[in-house]
């Protein structure tokens, strides 16, 4: 990269010294002809003072060229740092794409886990477009919210509560049946309409049952997921965690960075991604974006 930087840079550079020396040569050549005309006795010698524009002009246009050169230089760098994020997406985008088929493959196989245990895998993908990272994104989700859902409801099981408890096993019913949880799915709607009609005695009967059927879905999905390495986090070495999402919005953020020229805040961002080890491949290509930049900044 910092052959292709010297390069557009040069190239710059040249372009000035020309402009540069052209006036160089319509400088010399009007002094010249005065100098020409003197001597042949058509000026006086009066007209040799005119020689000592010479030296603040020549003063001005080193200054320029000087100018223009840094001017150059940094551009050199812009475009080289907007090549470079646009070669970087290119390679990260190629190494995600690499990572999930080997992971939907299995996630396919695996799924026929959950078909024999009760879960409409097939209705479930249906819906979701037959998308296997959503369906893994989704059942990932629901481990992390699971006790969530439990105390939630079983804290608004009251007689003033019940409109709020019906919301919540509305939400849990939407949940359930994106994964294809079918008895859990039933269940929390059967929950959701005694709610809203009011009937507290017959929720407090079946609670046992929305508990057991919410524990299952919990103890399925769990096996599921074990079964990928699938994971919702990254850790560093310092125990820090970081969500997925978040790592990824913070790679574009530092793309974005990259765009606009800030390699200040791109190294900055880079830097903290790295600490996570997503994968090897794509942790080395953020570290060659780092050494890149640090590479250029040096120019």
């Amino acid at each position: 990269m910092n052959g292709n930087n010297n390069l557009i840079f040069d190239e710059l550079r040249i372009l000035i010294d020309k402009s540069a020396l052209i006036w160089l040569t319509f400088m010399t050549g009007v002094s010249l002809m005065i100098g020409l005309f003197w001597l042949a006795g058509a000026l006086p010698a009066a007209a040799l003072w005119s020689f000592v524009w010479i030296v603040p002009t020549a003063i001005a246009l080193w200054l320029v060229v000087c100018h223009y050169h840094k001017k150059a230089k940094i551009l050199a760098q812009k475009q080289q740092i907007s090549m470079m994020a646009y070669h970087a997406k290119q390679v990260l985008e190629h190494l995600q794409q690499q990572i999930p088929d080997t992971l939907i493959s299995d996630s396919r196989i695996k799924m026929r886990y959950l078909a024999r245990h009760g879960i409409d895998i097939d209705a479930a993908m249906a819906r979701l477009g037959y998308n296997t990272e959503k369906y893994n994104e989704l059942a990932t989700a629901f481990l992390k919210n699971c006790d969530k859902y439990e105390d939630t409801l079983y804290d608004l099981m009251q007689p003033d509560s019940l409109m709020q408890y019906g919301a919540n096993a509305h939400i849990l019913r939407v949940k359930a049946n994106e994964l294809g949880i079918v008895n859990l799915t039933d269940t929390a709607f059967f929950h959701e309409i005694e709610a809203y009609v009011g009937d507290l005695d017959i929720i407090r009967s079946n609670w046992k049952k929305l508990s057991f059927e919410l524990d299952e879905a919990y103890s399925l999905l769990s096996q599921y997921v074990k079964s990928l390495g699938l994971k919702d986090d990254a850790i560093d070495k310092d125990g820090n965690h970081m969500s997925f999402k978040k790592w990824g919005e913070q790679l574009q953020e530092a793309f974005q960075a990259l765009e606009t020229y800030d390699t200040q805040k791109a190294k900055t961002i880079l830097n903290e991604l790295v600490k996570f080890q997503i994968d090897s491949d794509i942790t080395k290509a953020l570290k060659g974006i780092i050494s890149n930049i640090d590479e250029m900044m040096a120019i």
